[in-house]
């Protein structure tokens, strides 16, 4: 091959023009450069192709869906698979740090708001490290042990006093905010948080659930609540706190009782301004799984601390049978004061997710995947040999869920809160 190269060469010299020889060369070189990268490429190519098909196969596989969550969890121990949401954000686990959790929080738990929901997280945090919680006496004029005050923020007489040597660390129980008063039982450094729902959702929600006799008893007709937020005044009982319908989250936050009868716009807007000066975060019921991540950064809890299942979800509710399509423009002009409080917060929580950057939706889409797995594993009843592992990621360390994470979470509100008691004070009828 050699020895013809260079016959060919001395040829070349004999009988080619000296510029002619010199593109010939320039042919051959390319021509030698063009073979070797397109084989390259093609060997590439070909790997890429194989890889392709072989995550495709590895996906199909391993993507944990309902059906296969649902045999797994059979067995002795659940495996899951990582899926293809985790494999993204599990790759980097870079900067992990949690640092200090915060353990003094009050949670202003606002009526028909998901409030169990989120309350059940916070009574699980302080159960799980033996925490002190803010409780009413078992037997209290409301009827519930769950229950502080449906009329007036914490006082000596309607909370129990610290057991001894020890301090409150959480209080998420039902009760009014004052923030006078909830720094007389609170440590310094409590963290403020509260929760909001859109108000007409929650006016239909309070509806169903408590069904008040001052427009069910009193209004005839199809739709008595329709006839009911067409002239309000006219039913509403005597006394703006014993009301379920007349601006109530704006009255659990605390909102001075003159304005529900004169409504005062700069007022309003200076009372928004001190509660965002209070309150860490507000969370928004719509966006609850957006809320509960903000939280879990801001507290720096873990991820397994926060997982949650939704509670006290209405069954079998026909809100056709309660309210018309036109109500909610009557609602709105009536409940000034909640609207102004819910948009205010719900801008702001849109605000405090902006700052905290892109990486914000990528824990939000695990988040979502690890809520799926743990509602379809939990609502499974599994043994209690049984678990759900969780892979390490960017925002926590690996962690199983378990059956004991399951019935915590699974909990009725008032079984909690008698279990606390009877940890934190010795008896469930103190």
């Amino acid at each position: 091959m050699h020895v013809a190269y260079l016959q060919l060469m001395r040829w070349l010299a004999r009988n080619v023009k000296r510029k002619t020889l010199w593109f010939l060369l320039f042919c051959i070189i390319f021509f030698v450069i063009f073979t070797i990268v397109h084989n390259i490429d093609m060997t590439c190519q070909g790997n890429m192709n194989w890889d392709k098909r072989e995550s495709t196969m590895n996906d199909k596989r391993h993507a944990p869906n309902e059906t296969t969550v649902k045999n797994i969890v059979r067995s002795k121990m659940v495996v899951l698979k990582e899926s293809t949401v985790e494999s993204s954000i599990l790759a980097s686990t870079k900067g992990l740090d949690f640092g200090n959790e915060v353990r003094h929080v009050a949670f202003l738990k606002v009526h028909k708001a998901a409030s169990s929901t989120a309350q059940n997280i916070f009574l699980r945090f302080g159960w799980a490290r033996n925490l002190t919680f803010v409780l009413s006496p078992a037997k209290n004029k409301f009827g519930y042990p769950n229950i502080i005050s449906l009329r007036e923020s914490l006082t000596n007489s309607n909370i129990l006093p610290t057991p001894k040597d020890k301090s409150f660390d959480i209080l998420c129980n039902h009760v009014m905010y004052s923030k006078s008063a909830f720094d007389y039982f609170l440590p310094k450094d409590t963290m403020y948080i509260g929760i909001l729902r859109e108000p007409y959702e929650q006016y239909k929600s309070t509806l169903n659930y408590f069904h008040p006799s001052y427009i069910f008893n009193r209004i005839l007709g199809n739709f008595p609540a329709s006839s009911y937020i067409r002239d309000p005044k006219k039913y509403e009982p005597g006394s703006v706190i014993s009301s379920w319908t007349n601006n109530r989250q704006a009255l659990e936050f605390g909102f001075p009782l003159h304005l529900f009868h004169k409504f005062n716009t700069s007022e309003v807007q200076l009372i928004l301004e001190k509660l965002a000066s209070e309150f860490r975060l507000v969370i928004i019921a719509e966006l609850m799984e957006e809320s509960i991540i903000l939280m879990r950064r801001y507290l720096h809890w873990s991820v397994k601390d926060v997982v949650f299942l939704d509670k006290n979800v209405a069954i079998n509710k026909k809100e056709s049978d309660l309210v018309q399509s036109n109500d909610r423009q009557f609602y709105r002009q009536w409940a000034k004061l909640d609207y102004e409080l819910y948009e205010f917060f719900f801008r702001k929580l849109r605000s405090q997710i902006r700052d905290e950057g892109p990486d914000f939706d990528q824990e939000l889409l695990l988040f979502k995947e690890v809520r799926k797995n743990t509602s379809i594993f939990c609502l499974n009843n599994p043994n209690k040999d049984e678990f759900l592992p969780i892979k390490k990621s960017k925002w926590s360390e690996p962690f199983n869920i378990t059956w004991e994470d399951c019935r915590l979470m699974r909990m009725g509100e008032i079984t909690f809160v008698q279990m606390i008691r009877e940890r934190q004070y010795g008896s469930k009828d103190i």
